[in-house]
């Protein structure tokens, strides 16, 4: 392998979703383009899922101060003798390793990383999963938002910037000032994830129906909705079940929502949802906001029926009543009723899940993703 890649992706410790598992899927796909990855992440489970399927991984920095609003910003001071030591600390890594371009994908490494890698000529490439848009709030009041004007001026140093979903880029858009040159460096390009359908056969049953949620457990991810939903659902049909896969700093607030109905079960974090999503009839994601949901694309690659929020770059993926039914966000009832739709209604949902395959193949196989977008962008230096 004659090129090689950084990726950059760190996030806090309970977070491992969608956006997570993007730079090692990233990874696979380019070194089987001959491309050499190495994956660097303070997040342990990213660490070790990485290194699990055979990729190069280096532990990073990563502070998980990352509000920095309000009084906060008085200490703006410390934040720059952080950035100092994160620019040496990148500086020596891509000195050692030698890359072609780094992909950068969290915040407090857009600028170090693209520092250093700028002052040692290396392509960089930025992707951005729904953290910009709230970064770069303010970046053209006085006096307000200092880190996020400090990061808008550094993308003008990037060689590309892309961006989860078309919903993405017109909130992305909608805090750059009409003028700003980051705006022709801006692009689309979807998430995807592998194709393992063969690995993970759809299983669907006669009779009972399982639902399947898998998501970080917060409440905005609308996990108390679909408790509530369920479990109105569950009193009209008992023979339904919810699953619930992953976890997060709420766990024991749903789990108490859920006590008193023993067909949903909590089964923790997942390193492979894949197996969770599969063994499922049907695929819940009532989140309240979404850039853009790579377990939706998941879902749709292991050909489930899908019922999703209509929300951000839900709508880009889930069409309703073709590849999936959409629903208003905290709406407990409306789920219910989709719910219990696709309970009843065996044709829907076989026409669903055929239907969100084909967009799959279509549009979120990630080896063509990778190598129609990704690549290129790694070869163009501005």
């Amino acid at each position: 392998m004659s090129k090689k890649v950084i990726i950059i992706r760190n996030a806090y410790s309970y977070d491992f979703g969608g956006g997570e598992r993007f730079p090692v899927f990233l990874a696979e796909s380019l070194a089987a383009q001959q491309i050499e990855p190495v994956v660097v992440s303070s997040n342990n489970t990213l660490l070790n899922f990485t290194r699990d399927r055979g990729v190069k991984a280096v532990h990073g920095w990563w502070w998980s101060r990352q509000q920095w609003n309000s009084w906060r910003i008085a200490l703006f001071p410390i934040y720059v003798i952080w950035q100092f030591m994160l620019y040496w600390w990148y500086r020596q890594l891509f000195a050692k390793e030698k890359p072609s371009a780094v992909h950068i994908q969290s915040k407090d490494d857009f600028i170090a990383a693209t520092y250093a890698a700028k002052h040692l000529g290396i392509s960089v490439v930025w992707t951005d999963h729904a953290d910009l848009k709230h970064v770069w709030r303010n970046i053209t009041a006085p006096l307000k938002n200092p880190i996020g004007k400090w990061v808008y001026r550094v993308a003008k140093k990037t060689d590309a910037i892309t961006v989860v979903s078309e919903s993405e880029l017109k909130e992305v858009g909608a805090h750059l000032p009409e003028s700003s040159p980051i705006r022709s460096i801006l692009r689309v390009v979807y998430n995807g994830c592998p194709d393992v359908l063969d690995k993970y056969p759809p299983k669907f049953r006669d009779g009972a129906l399982s639902f399947v949620l898998a998501s970080r457990l917060v409440t905005d991810k609308g996990i108390g909705d679909a408790i509530k939903a369920f479990k109105d659902l569950h009193q009209k049909y008992p023979d339904t079940e919810l699953r619930i896969a992953g976890d997060g700093p709420e766990q024991e607030k749903f789990a108490t929502l859920a006590k008193d109905t023993d067909a949903i079960t909590f089964m923790g974090h997942q390193t492979d949802p894949y197996k969770v999503i599969s063994e499922a009839d049907v695929f819940l994601q009532p989140t309240y906001h979404e850039g853009f949901s790579v377990v939706l694309v998941e879902a749709s690659m292991l050909e489930k029926p899908i019922i999703a929020t209509a929300v951000g770059g839900n709508v880009e993926i889930i069409h309703d009543k073709e590849t999936g039914l959409l629903v208003p966000a905290k709406d407990t009832q409306s789920l219910a009723a989709a719910m219990e739709e696709l309970f009843v209604d065996k044709a829907l949902r076989d026409t669903l899940a055929k239907n969100a395959r084909a967009q799959y193949e279509k549009k979120f196989v990630f080896d063509v993703i990778v190598k129609k977008e990704f690549i290129p962008l790694y070869e163009t230096t501005r």
